[in-house]
């Protein structure tokens, strides 16, 4: 009897063991990594990032400087797999700290376009992107 009790909590410890490593591995697999990008810009009307991969999440653009703070922009965020598609749109001050996100996106290739009323003024500046980087 000694002997069956001691094979059952070996058998009991490997079965944990390896239900753990089982699950540390679905999880590891589960998780992208956050990738970002620093891009400067220069531009008097519109002005597109270089294209990105993503895998399904958010995607965000962060204004880190702009020489117009005051001025609008918008920001348009593009699907660029097979035919162009604009994913949404927005309105933001030019400004150190304005954020556009758009969330609950299925992973793919995407660009974004910085736009502004054609006034011949520039907006010179530097945003960061961050996205869910596919493995």
């Amino acid at each position: 009897m000694i002997r069956t009790r001691s094979g059952m909590r070996h058998l009991a410890r490997i079965a944990l063991a390896a239900s753990c490593a089982a699950v540390l591995v679905v999880t590891q697999a589960s998780h992208a990594y956050a990738a970002s990008r620093t891009v400067s810009f220069e531009y008097q009307h519109l002005w597109i990032t270089p294209e990105f991969k993503t895998s399904d999440g958010t995607i965000k653009l962060t204004v880190k400087s702009c020489n117009r703070p005051k001025s609008d922009m918008t920001v348009t965020l593009r699907s660029t797999d097979g035919i162009n598609t604009d994913i949404g749109h927005e309105r933001i001050k030019c400004a150190e700290g304005n954020t556009v996100s758009f969330d609950g996106l299925r992973g793919g290739t995407f660009e974004f376009e910085l736009g502004k009323l054609d006034d011949g003024t520039t907006h010179k500046g530097t945003a960061t992107y961050t996205y869910s980087a596919p493995k």
